[in-house]
Formats: structure tokens, C-alpha cells, sequence
């Protein structure tokens, strides 16, 4: 083929390409967070909300991006299974978008861009840091309604995402410092200081570093005898290496009297202390009612995790966003709607884990 031809070929191909783009984008239905109208009264927490009756002018296409490196994402997809054949039955879309195993801003967001290239008109992404927040302004400036969940950033809402549903990160920190207050009672005191080994995700997902700081302060204002044991240790998406970190702080710490991590998997950490014979010596907290905290916890390996809803991060964040879509209106006044933060211990987790 001669360079001629090649040339008119491309410019076919490109012509093509920018035409599907354009009708890929003219058939969304158009939406800006400024442009809804604002309810007087907040959703009540913990009620799953109604998805509403007006019917869509036309389809409407919703996308939920996760991250699935642990058993917490397969709570949260319960939800999106729930509510998916009712959005379909209301005469929408919704899809579950796998942007891989890590909780970074360049995963999230290359699925933001794909998700508002593919026409969707409404997405719910985490939040993994205020770099994500150029793409919040992306998606908002091509009309596509964009919610936070599970984890939010500073900057979200002033670039355009409609809302943030997730726990309260910075007080869910500091109830899990109250708790291990509590659970090393007897282990620490003012006269017995005692150390904790600190094990994060991720030190740049900005909802961890809430929670961690949130319970650095509760250690404070509950027992400050109790303190972090060096800056903490990030473990990303490694169960390997949440177990080698617990291992290390059992091995290498003086007076250590518990583990705490911020994020996923802490079954592991209550599975090594477990092993090492320590669980009356070391007491583990962490997050969420999955299966296998929910054992652990059971087995008397794990003193307390702390639930945030899962399910509802998932169904009540879809549920909005169509709503949202088909009625123009805002689900609530304010931006952050809380999810409902649950205690479970070895008292009680039988019950509010079944209510999860």
C-alpha cells in the first residue's frame, strides 16, 4: 500500500473513531452535581433507600469501580448483586468495573476514564488520594455524575463528586484506639507502658491514614501509655506480608500488647498471633465482618473488629446515583452520608454479623 493510501486509510479510521466517540457521548445523559435540586432532609442510616419510580427518558448506564485484593470486596459486591436486577428491571445498566488488586490513583482512575469513555452516565469509584481528583473533574466536566464510597479525598467534593457514603474513617480510627485501650487493660498502664504494632495497607490510601491517625488519637485521649510502635508498617495487598510484619512486632518488640490494621485481611494478623500462642498476651482489632475475621474473632483470636456496611456501600451508592439521574435531585443535603460503625466482639459478633 502506497504512503497515499495509507494516509486516507488513517484519516477514515480517525474520522470513525472520533464519530463513535461523539455519539458515545451524546447518547449520556448529561449531569453535573450543580445542577440537581437539594433535598431538606438527610437518608435515614442504615435504611436501604428506595429506588425511585420515575422512569428514565432514556436507558441510563451505571458503573462501580473496586479493587478486589481482599474478602471486604466480595461484602461490597453482595450489594451490587442485590440491586443490579432491579436497576435492570427499572430500565437501567449497572456494572461491576475490576480496576485489579491495588488501591492507587493511577488504577482507579485509568477505570474512571475507560468507564466515562464507554458512555456511562453515573459512577461510584473510591478514593485512593487527592490525585484521583483530576479525574473526578474529567468525569464531572463530561457530564457524568461521579459518587465517592468507601474511601473519599479532600478534594472530591469541591471537584465535582456528588457524594461521599463510607464510614466516618477518622472516628472508626479512634473507637478501634478506645478498643484496644480496653482490650490491653490489663496488659498496659501509666506504670506499664505498653506498644502497638501499627499495620497498614497503604500509607498513600488516604482512608487508612485516616483510620490510622484516628486511632492513634483515641490511644491518646484513652491511655496514652499505650503508643504506635515506630511510623507502622505498610503491607499493601500482601497476606504474606501481613503475616511477617506480625511475626517481626511479635519477635522484636518490647512490650507489645497488640496488633492493629487499618485495612484488609486482619484475620491473618489474628491467625499468626493465634499460632505463635499469644492471644492472651496480644490483642488484634480491625475492620469488617467478613467470614474470616468473623471466626477469628469467635475463636478468641481476634478482640474486635469494626463493621462499615459493605452491602450498602454498594446498593445504598447505586440506588443514589440512579436516582439521582432519573429525578435530578441530590440524595441528601450534605456530601458525606455515613454508613452505620458496628462493634463486634466475641459477645456479640454471632448477632451483628447475621445483621450485616
Amino acid at each position: 500500500m502506497n504512503s497515499a493510501m495509507t494516509f486516507a486509510v488513517a484519516a477514515v479510521a480517525s474520522v470513525a473513531l472520533l464519530a463513535g466517540c461523539a455519539t458515545s457521548q451524546e447518547s449520556r445523559t448529561k449531569q453535573s452535581s450543580n445542577t440537581l435540586s437539594t433535598p431538606s432532609t438527610t437518608p435515614p442510616q442504615g435504611k436501604r433507600p428506595a429506588l425511585s419510580t420515575t422512569k428514565p427518558t432514556k436507558p441510563v448506564k451505571i458503573a462501580i469501580i473496586a479493587i478486589e485484593n481482599n474478602p471486604f470486596f466480595g461484602q461490597v459486591k453482595t450489594g451490587y448483586d442485590a440491586v443490579k436486577p432491579k436497576i435492570e428491571a427499572a430500565g437501567g445498566t449497572v456494572d461491576w468495573i475490576n480496576a485489579g488488586t491495588e488501591v492507587t490513583v493511577d488504577s482507579v482512575g485509568d477505570a474512571i476514564n475507560a468507564a466515562v469513555a464507554d458512555g456511562y452516565d453515573a459512577i461510584a469509584a473510591l478514593m485512593p488520594g487527592d490525585g484521583i481528583c483530576t479525574y473526578v473533574r474529567k468525569a464531572n466536566a463530561e457530564g457524568v455524575l461521579l459518587a465517592a464510597y468507601n474511601g473519599n479525598a479532600s478534594c472530591a467534593q469541591s471537584s465535582g463528586a456528588l457524594f461521599f457514603h463510607g464510614q466516618d474513617l477518622r472516628a472508626a480510627g479512634m473507637q478501634a484506639g478506645k478498643l484496644m485501650c480496653t482490650a490491653t487493660k490489663g496488659l498496659a498502664s501509666a506504670t506499664k507502658p505498653g506498644v502497638i504494632g501499627v499495620e497498614t495497607e497503604s500509607f498513600t490510601f488516604q482512608a487508612l491514614e485516616e483510620r490510622r491517625l484516628g486511632f492513634l488519637d483515641g490511644l491518646k485521649q484513652n491511655c496514652p501509655w499505650v503508643t504506635q510502635s515506630g511510623g507502622g508498617v505498610e503491607y499493601q495487598e500482601s497476606t504474606d506480608r501481613v503475616a511477617s510484619v506480625t511475626r517481626d512486632y511479635m519477635t522484636s518488640t518490647k512490650n507489645l500488647v497488640g496488633i492493629y490494621v487499618t485495612g484488609g485481611n486482619p484475620q491473618v494478623a489474628a491467625q499468626t498471633v493465634a499460632s505463635a500462642g499469644k492471644t492472651s498476651t496480644v490483642k488484634v482489632i480491625g475492620f469488617d465482618f467478613t467470614a474470616e475475621n468473623v471466626a477469628q474473632i469467635k475463636a478468641g483470636n481476634m478482640y474486635a473488629a469494626i463493621g462499615q456496611d459493605p452491602y450498602g456501600q454498594s446498593y445504598d451508592t447505586i440506588v443514589w446515583l440512579y436516582n439521582a439521574l432519573v429525578d435530578k435531585q441530590k440524595p441528601s443535603p450534605d456530601y458525606f452520608i455515613p454508613t452505620a460503625a458496628v462493634v463486634g466482639t466475641q459477645a456479640n459478633i454471632t448477632t451483628v454479623s447475621a445483621a450485616t
